[in-house]
């Protein structure tokens, strides 16, 4: 965590409580209260906070409006390239104004990304992570749950599987990828629901996806 986190965190909720007072900011720093329904905002003042710290260009900042547990309208911005990612739901998404579609890749020609801990000695255990190894294919390995879902929401990501994300990992990511034709679930395929804590999400083109969920089961 940098002063750079806590800070942007602390921006959001001030800027947030400006126009809506009575809404509850849910930060990986810092929040005012807690998952439920109604509305909410959940951010993540920098993702890929160990990107941000060397330069890349995979820290990136996300946010979005969540009501009665589902994304609504996100935003994302990555900082360096000053490309802005943005979704309401039923109405698209965007990159910088251009309109973003997920490829029809297969598991078989597709790309898969991976975050950067998968390859670390004390996930090499990981039964999915051996099962998706198994296709004997390239996989693209770089920091940044919000950058690499982009890439999905983008065409040139096929899919990101990832048993530990959180929300504020992905609510943003979550919009924007399914308002590019992707599919967004939790490891078992199941729908995710904001209203609350989890762990774990499955983000993909949708062609990709049944393969993936199978990685976990």
């Amino acid at each position: 965590v940098t002063i750079a986190d806590t800070m942007i965190n602390s921006m959001v909720i001030e800027e947030i409580k400006k126009h809506f007072p009575e809404d509850i900011i849910i930060g990986e720093e810092e929040s005012t209260g807690s998952y439920g329904a109604g509305r909410r905002w959940i951010c993540d003042p920098i993702d890929g906070t160990a990107g941000f710290v060397m330069g890349l260009p995979s820290a990136m900042f996300s946010i979005c409006c969540v009501i009665d547990g589902a994304p609504m309208a996100a935003v994302v911005y990555e900082p360096h390239r000053k490309q802005l990612y943005s979704a309401i739901k039923g109405q698209g998404s965007y990159c910088n104004e251009r309109k973003l579609s997920v490829s029809k890749a297969t598991i078989e020609n597709g790309m898969i990304a991976l975050a950067p801990d998968y390859v670390k000695a004390k996930f090499s255990n990981e039964p999915f992570l051996k099962r998706l190894l198994a296709y004997n294919k390239e996989l693209a390995i770089f920091p940044g749950a919000v950058f690499r879902s982009c890439m999905v929401a983008q065409g040139r990501i096929a899919g990101f599987p990832h048993p530990r994300v959180k929300p504020y990992d992905i609510a943003a990511v979550h919009l924007i990828v399914e308002e590019a034709g992707g599919k967004v679930t939790d490891v078992h395929g199941e729908v995710l629901d904001y209203s609350k804590d989890f762990r774990g999400a499955v983000i993909s083109n949708g062609v990709v996806h049944n393969d993936l969920v199978a990685l976990f089961q």
